[in-house]
């Protein structure tokens, strides 16, 4: 009976074998047909049905020397939090650190960050303390057999994966070797779970050598190696540590896998398929697999890496000679064990159809198969087997060769091609330019250098990354369903299923109205086109591609935690495929790095990176969707989280639902543009469509009044409640209708004119922290009072519009004086590096007295011309430089009037967009075009016009007079000033509960400030007083005859200038007494003699001052060691004499007190 066949764990997926256009040559005066081809195949391993557990353990070193990389570890380890977070399945987190010692850090959910960045490098490296705790930390989650004490945490569904990041080796005296030996032995008795080690090396005092054992011989099956060096760049480090980390999360195994490929001819005679050119050789084909001949049969290993669900991609270069390719059946067979074991017979497709497709294809497949080959040539080499001479020429030939074959792929013609095909092309571009980069290096290494550990380290990471090549795209693919959470695992799913209606869009002569429809559809076809594949949206939709626009950001590290610190540099009116943007960003990556392209996290740089030109050359390095149509909107709505993931993160699976503020941040920017042209409206108004869609499929409506409403409701100093971005804010009002408005804005123009004001007062305070940052308290304070009660000094006066001098002496009245801020000549201010902000606030340093506090109890003093002079020059400033600006604000102000005004009039304003594909009517661009742009009778974009123009937006029923807003502004300024810090708007809107709200209260606001500035003054006042008695004090004490006057000077020691009193007096100098006065003071007793040599004491103040060493080293400093010690010596005598009378002598010969 024969044996049962055994049932195979192993399916092949998705077989194909693809030979592109032949190449014709002539050998032996025949001619030949060479074909190059690829064999893709899609496997899958079913993994176990248990949802395992994961302890992952990151071993970091922080020894001194690897301070240059501290930066990048701490930032990876930060991002590690971000990605575990976004993995589907239980991780459990332990990062050792270890230089001199190894412990482990004691972190929670709300203190890992502050711990992580607290840690600073320092000491030896010991990786025998590291091994030591490793072990201890494996013996707390696994139990085999009596070794393991403790089962506390034991779980038998745990794997472990162990990364260890070092630059250097171990150069402590503790024995690494039994530890590493005591470590294996553990791991070796852990039989019921998977354990893989991972190794990064920094610098070429990392050991290649000793982390490519640790990782192979540590753990039941080998993990991966990596190396960065100091040259490579700090983003290279951060990148592969990223994606050792991202390896270690995203992959379930690596399975070494043979493939064995064998040709198959057909007993069929009839060749259709023969070549009717009689000149070309019509023998059998032969195949061949990376330049070695499949005669018969050909065997190779393969190294594959799976996802989480057990699924790897296989691809193979494989290149046909002859023409006879009918005949052929490969055979593809391939195991890994007695259970992993499945074979398939296909045949092959010639796809010789001369198109650019195809050629590429045939470039890129040949190039990927020889590059390989190539890097298992260079394998072969290490410190006892170098690359000979003519090895490294020619090996840099090919390279060369390779690298000029490359340049031949149009990128331009590249993306003509449809986005589904165009994408593998791109990935197969990037990976050979990658490649061929890397080993162009590595070879001219070999020339600068002898060979050394880090040679063999560069062939090893170059090894990793192109055996894990085939399994990114699929890691990428999968990325939604395999670490994120469950809603974004549903939207992929719905995505892969999603059906797109393209009938909508054809024959719509038929509808009614079809003839105008079908204008829309073609205007909007024009106008929504891709500038680099040259399709429009339609076309893009049939692909489920999406149509957007392009923007230049640079991201800040600070946007993980608040996204809208994102920096929007240009807002691009160039529309762009998802696919194009996508595959542009992975060619520019290859050649210009991820800091070029994408902006990367730079911190604290105004660069501008580049992923591709727009229609008007701008730089374009990021991609959001536009709604277009409901069609186009359904393969939007499924990748949304991931899309806005990455616009604000580079990661696609960190999303949060603050970052969907970052997209309002877009267009609240857009909108705010001076003179914004019609094709910014256009995206601005289709954006502001899709802003409304976005809040509406993820929720983000309640979020969003809740925001309005505590801008409108709340104090603007509770600082907990406030928005973040004040142009987040304003573009909410585009989205918004106005029943959903309608619990925000309860008492109608009120609220709506209490708001903006808030929103200015908001910009003033952000621009103060900046203005007052490092300026004096005294100075800070001298402009309050000039906005309080004016100046007195009336040299400088303002200039009206047509330049003339004010001559006039009388007092002006409050509409003359609104006036003057109204038509103020803007004056644009050239910014130096270090800004004197005093000087260009005009702040006039005041010394308070006696007479200004009296005046402040009086009351609010009534604005005056010197108070408007001072809010000119603020006014000015935030012109020029705000946080927005004013101008801004300005145009915020009006774009969202004028867009509310459509909004009325029109509850269906987005279905009227939507029936037109996204083109909005043209009345709607004419009243938008005349509402926002800004009238020439206006002179300046200061406050004052800025309040002028809410109040008559808003406050036609609310009768404010010129006197009222002069007031409402004097008390925001002096707020802003005031509160500019948080901890000080805390303190007093939550601890004091004083009034803030300027429109509810203005005098209250007023006079909260005026009495805090007068507390400050008295305070100061005080102080000078007790200067001057102080100066008047030691004065007195240096000039006095007699030591009795002079001991009514001495103060007691807590009082606040007694220390100074002490170090005047060291200096006696030349001053009469001078010495004894010193003496009697530090000894605290005057000593006298009468005519009978009878001596007294006498202490002078209650409590005696003892001096201690610092005082004691001043007094050695400043008067000599052997003057000190004289000094000491007559103080202790002083004292001695003193404590001699105060006792008397028993008979007994005891002491006791007189």
């Amino acid at each position: 009976m024969e044996p049962l066949p055994i049932q195979s764990n192993l399916t092949i997926h998705e077989l194909s074998v693809n030979l592109f256009e032949p190449v014709i040559t002539e050998e032996n005066d025949k001619k030949v047909a060479s074909i190059d081809g690829i064999l893709k195949a899609t496997i899958q391993i079913p993994v176990q049905s248990i949802k395992r557990k994961l302890l992952l353990i990151v071993i970091v070193d922080k020894s001194r020397s690897i301070q240059t990389a501290w930066f990048q570890i701490q930032s990876t380890l930060l991002n590690l939090f971000s990605m575990i977070s976004n993995v589907n399945q239980e991780i459990i987190l332990e990062i050792l650190f270890f230089n001199n010692t190894c412990y482990r850090l004691q972190y929670t959910k709300d203190n890992f960050r502050e711990l992580i960045l607290n840690e600073k490098p320092n000491g030896k490296t010991c990786f025998a303390s590291a091994f030591s705790m490793t072990e201890d930390t494996i013996r707390q989650y696994y139990k085999v057999g009596s070794v393991f004490k403790s089962d506390k945490n034991f779980d038998a569904q745990t794997d472990t994966a162990i990364v260890l990041l070092t630059d250097g080796s171990h150069t402590t005296t503790r024995d690494h070797k039994a530890a590493f030996k005591s470590l294996r032995n553990t791991i070796d008795l852990v039989n019921n779970a998977s354990i893989v080690v991972s190794t990064m090396g920094f610098t070429p005092n990392s050991r290649f050598n000793d982390l490519d054992g640790i990782r192979r011989l540590l753990g039941n099956s080998p993990g991966i190696y990596q190396y960065s060096d100091p040259s490579d760049g700090a983003f290279a480090l951060q990148e592969k540590l990223t994606f050792i980390l991202k390896y270690v999360l995203n992959s379930s195994n690596t399975f070494n896998l043979n493939i064995k490929l064998e040709t198959i001819y057909n007993n069929n005679n009839n060749n259709n398929n023969t070549t009717t050119d009689s000149n070309i050789d019509n023998q059998k084909s032969v195949l061949t697999f990376n330049n070695e001949t499949i005669k018969s049969s050909i065997k190779s290993n393969y190294q594959l890496t799976l996802d989480q669900f057990g699924v790897g991609e296989i691809s193979l270069g494989i290149n046909s000679t002859g023409y006879n390719i009918s005949e052929i059946l490969i055979h593809f067979d391939i195991n890994g064990d007695n259970r992993l074991r499945e074979s398939k017979s296909i045949k092959p497709t010639i796809k010789n159809d001369k198109s650019e497709e195809s050629k590429y294809y045939t470039i890129l497949i040949g190039l990927d198969s020889k590059i390989s080959c190539l890097l298992q040539d260079i394998e072969r080499f290490n410190a006892t087997n170098k690359p000979s001479e003519k090895e490294k020429s020619d090996y840099l030939k090919q390279i060369i060769q390779y690298q000029s074959k490359l340049s031949e792929i149009d990128n331009f013609k590249l993306f003509r091609i449809k986005s589904t095909n165009r994408s593998e092309l791109v990935e197969l571009k990037q990976q050979c330019l990658t490649m061929t980069t890397q080993l162009l290096d590595l070879i001219n290494s070999w020339d600068r250098s002898e060979w050394s550990t880090t040679s063999n380290a560069r062939v090893a990471d170059i090894t990793y990354r192109y055996l894990f090549k085939n399994t990114g795209r699929q890691r990428r693919m999968n990325l939604k369903v395999a670490r994120n959470s469950s809603n974004i695992k549903a939207d992929a799913n719905k995505f892969k299923d999603l059906e797109v209606n393209m009938e909508e869009f054809e024959e719509l002569e038929n509808l009614a109205d079809g003839e105008k429809q079908s204008q829309y559809l073609e205007a909007s076809k024009q106008l929504f086109t891709d500038v680099l594949s040259l399709s429009d949206w339609t076309e893009a939709l049939e692909e489920k591609d999406v149509m957007g626009f392009g923007l230049s950001i640079q991201r800040p590290e600070s946007v993980v935690d608040d996204p809208t610190q994102i920096r929007i540099q240009d807002i691009s009116t160039t529309f762009i495929c998802k696919s194009s943007i996508e595959d542009a960003i992975a060619l520019s990556l290859v050649v210009h790095g991820q800091e070029k392209t994408t902006g990367g996290f730079e911190v604290g740089y105004d660069k501008q990176s580049v992923a591709v030109r727009g229609r008007g050359r701008e730089a374009i390095n990021s991609f959001l969707p536009l709604y277009l149509h409901k069609e186009h909107w359904k393969p939007i709505k499924y990748q949304l989280k991931n899309i806005i993931a990455y616009f604000v993160t580079l990661d696609p699976l960190a999303f949060s639902y603050d970052q969907i503020n970052a997209l309002f941040l877009v267009v609240g920017t857009l909108i705010s543009k001076n003179e914004i042209g019609e094709r910014d409206l256009l995206l601005a108004i289709q954006f502001t469509r899709t802003l409304r869609a976005i809040a509406d499929h993820l929720n983000f409506i309640p979020r969003m009044l809740q925001q309005l409403d505590a801008i409108v409701n709340n104090p603007i100093y509770l600082i907990s409640a406030q928005p973040k971005n004040l142009f987040v804010l304003t573009s909410y009002l585009l989205v918004l209708t106005d029943k959903e408005l309608e619990s925000v804005f309860k008492n109608g123009s009120k609220d709506h004119f209490k708001l903006w004001q808030n929103i200015l007062e908001s910009s003033i305070r952000r621009a103060c922290y900046t203005y007052f940052d490092k300026m004096e308290q005294t100075k800070i304070d001298s402009f309050l009072f000039q906005i309080l009660f004016g100046s007195k000094d009336e040299n400088e006066k303002i200039k009206e519009i047509d330049e003339k001098p004010i001559v006039e002496k009388e007092e002006k009245q409050p509409n003359q004086l609104f006036d003057l801020l109204l038509n103020y000549q803007f004056e644009p201010i050239k910014f130096e590096e270090q800004e004197d902000y005093g000087k260009l606030l005009n702040i006039k340093k005041k010394t308070f007295s006696d007479d200004d506090v009296n005046e402040s109890s009086r009351g609010i003093k009534k604005t005056n011309e010197t108070m408007v002079e001072s809010m000119i020059k603020i006014s000015n400033l935030l012109e020029n430089r705000g946080y927005p600006n004013i101008t801004a604000l300005f145009n915020s102000l009006r774009y969202v009037k004028t867009w509310r005004s459509i909004y009325k009039d029109e509850d269906n304003i987005f279905d009227v967009i939507d029936s037109r594909y996204g083109i909005p009517p043209t009345e709607y661009i004419e009243i938008m075009k005349n509402g926002t742009r800004s009238t020439t009778t206006i002179k300046n974009n200061g406050i004052g016009n800025f309040i002028y123009t809410i109040n008559k937006f808003y406050g036609t029923d609310l009768n404010l007079s010129e006197e009222t807003l002069l007031n409402h502004l004097r008390a925001m300024i002096v707020q802003a000033v005031s509160y500019r810090i948080n901890r000080h708007a805390t303190f007093a809107v939550v601890e004091k509960k004083l009034e803030t709200s300027v429109y509810d209260n203005h005098v209250k606001c007023i006079s909260n400030i005026t009495s805090d500035l007068m507390h400050r003054a008295a305070d100061a006042i005080r102080s000078m007083k007790a200067i001057l008695m102080f100066s008047a004090t030691m004065n007195k004490a240096a000039k006095s005859t007699s030591m009795e006057e002079f001991m009514t000077t001495v103060p007691e020691h807590n009082r606040p200038f007694f220390p100074k009193f002490a170090l005047s007096l060291m200096g006696f100098g030349n001053n009469e007494f001078g010495e004894l006065k010193f003496v009697v003071f530090l000894s605290n007793i005057y000593v006298t003699c009468d005519d009978y040599g009878n001596i007294a004491t006498k202490k002078i103040v209650n409590f005696t001052w003892h001096w201690g060493k610092s005082f004691y080293k001043r007094m050695v400093k400043s008067l000599g060691l052997n003057t000190t010690k004289k000094i000491v010596q007559k103080v202790f005598y002083h004292i001695y004499l003193h404590e001699k009378r105060s006792l008397i002598q028993n008979d007994d010969g005891t002491w006791e007190n007189n």
